[in-house]
């Protein structure tokens, strides 16, 4: 969910076995490794198989970790939930709550996407940002149902490898609600005006992706981001933080497990990657 607002990242129907590396590190520790993967959350059918490496590494694994056990919400669950954040609760409207410029470009973009603003003016901006990329994101080909969590978490179950998740739903749809009324609105500028460039920038982020430059692909996923620090400190910098001690435990307890989180997240000098490193562990991208 939160993801799809910071790994927009796609990929092509090039053939994925010329590539030499993939956005995957195996991590070392004196007790054991894990492996740590950069995913991405929305792909197409011909975008399979992917990477003998990355499905070698599961298979390799007793426990698949994800952002979220995908298994373990249905969808009934997952629209529960975020509709009890995404729902104004003060009887106002998304119109009421953000400028009249904002608004606009807001519901130009749904118009150009073929969405009615009304349908969405009961939401926060938060929402309307997940819904209008979301959308683009069909539109263009690419199925949430596709994604890597998703395609990993269905080879676990039929291998009788159990999943599980750094966080819940509920935390991170919290993450996106506690966003102040400002960075919600930024959000929400943040995401149309990315909307405007999805579609060019799409090649670059696939080559970058498919041989694994992470030095390619860092600021195509962040460099706007960055440019609203409130934001960014939320959505990926603290959660980076909060799962760094979670992998050092898996790595005390003997390691055997494959954790994917969303490309964005193992990125840049406050990308899992780096935390790791800093505290002493050895990485080596496969």
């Amino acid at each position: 969910m939160v993801v799809l607002l910071v790994s927009l990242t796609w990929l092509s129907a090039n053939p994925i076995a010329a590539q030499e590396k993939s956005l995957l590190w195996k991590v070392s520790g004196d007790k054991g490794s894990v492996y740590l993967l950069g995913s991405i959350h929305y792909l197409k059918k011909e975008n399979f198989p992917l990477n003998k490496t990355i499905l070698a590494a599961l298979d390799r694994s007793q426990r698949l970790v994800l952002e979220i056990d995908v298994n373990g919400v249905t969808p009934e669950v997952a629209q529960k939930v975020t509709l009890s954040k995404a729902l104004y609760s003060d009887g106002t409207t998304l119109q009421q709550n953000i400028s009249a410029k904002d608004y606009e470009l807001a519901r130009q973009r749904a118009e150009q996407l073929g969405l009615d603003m009304q349908v969405l003016n009961p939401v926060k901006p938060w929402f309307v940002s997940m819904t209008l990329v979301a959308f683009r994101l069909q539109q263009l080909g690419f199925e949430h149902s596709l994604g890597v969590d998703n395609f990993l978490a269905t080879r676990a179950k039929n291998n009788g490898t159990p999943v599980s998740g750094l966080e819940t739903l509920e935390y991170q749809i919290g993450v996106m609600d506690e966003l102040s009324k400002g960075d919600q609105e930024l959000l929400l500028r943040q995401s149309l005006s990315d909307l405007n460039l999805l579609d060019e920038h799409i090649h670059g982020i696939v080559q970058a992706w498919l041989k694994g430059d992470a030095n390619a692909l860092e600021p195509l996923l962040l460099g706007s981001m960055r440019e609203y620090p409130g934001i960014h400190g939320k959505l990926i910098v603290e959660r980076n933080r909060r799962w760094v001690p979670q992998i050092e435990k898996m790595l005390e307890q003997g390691g055997g497990v494959l954790v994917a989180v969303g490309a964005a997240h193992v990125l840049g000098k406050d990308g899992v990657v780096e935390m790791l490193k800093q505290r002493g562990y050895k990485l080596e991208q496969e």
